[in-house]
């Protein structure tokens, strides 16, 4: 949402709000004619409709956006993920149960590598993924706010790797570190000691992990 889109959200939510007052409370407001709720009511919709619309106008074209990638790339499109979607992706840390059910996944593309035109075996799925989180300010003030991630996932029989979970290194972390809670850093140059000041690493067979992450992998997240 931008601004234009909280000032019509306000608007229509402070006229609906004072046209409910003047009837439902018209004693707080003795000195206003309850007539004047009719008008703050269509305000209010108005306000409201508009702000709708925009909201779907701009889902409308970024869908747009993403289908018309799809057909330039000679992947399949869909604006909604399925249930087989949400089960293949279940197995994924950025996925709990919890938010599988209560997210959304849009504006879907699907892909292999005959599709891509490409010589090693893969299957890709590039995704939208919108649902509510409640990060430790949000707790404190008990409101959730909204996430949309783009996510790209890939499945090779070539590929090999050791299960791990990247994502960047909050504060809260840190105190979880020192408590114990798992973190891999690496500090054997200046850059390795920057990418782990920056990303949270954890998994599995905490060695396999170390040998994925080569100089040159530490080198390109640390400068991002």
């Amino acid at each position: 949402m931008d601004v234009t889109d909280f000032v019509l959200g306000g608007g229509a939510f402070g006229c609906g709000w004072l046209a409910w007052t003047i009837i439902f409370q018209g004693t707080a407001f003795f000195d206003v004619d309850a007539l004047w709720a009719i008008p703050l009511a269509i305000i209010a919709l108005i306000l409201g409709g508009l702000c709708i619309r925009r909201i779907v106008k701009r889902f409308e074209q970024r869908s747009k956006k993403f289908k018309d990638l799809a057909e330039q790339m000679g992947m399949e499109f869909s604006e909604e993920g399925d249930s087989a979607l949400r089960e293949s992706l279940s197995v994924f840390d950025l996925f709990d149960k919890k938010m599988l059910q209560s997210g959304q996944f849009t504006n879907v593309l699907h892909g292999d590598s005959e599709q891509l035109e490409h010589s090693e075996e893969f299957k890709v799925t590039i995704l939208e993924f919108g649902h509510w989180e409640t990060s430790f300010s949000s707790f404190v003030s008990k409101r959730s706010q909204p996430i949309k991630q783009t996510v790209i996932c890939f499945h090779s029989p070539q590929l090999s790797l050791p299960r791990f979970s990247m994502r960047p290194e909050e504060w809260h972390h840190k105190i979880g570190s020192g408590l114990g809670y798992q973190d891999i850093d690496f500090e054997s140059h200046s850059t390795a000691a920057e990418f782990s000041k920056k990303y949270l690493l954890r998994g599995r067979g905490e060695q396999k992990i170390r040998a994925l992450f080569t100089d040159e992998v530490l080198a390109f997240f640390a400068g991002q």
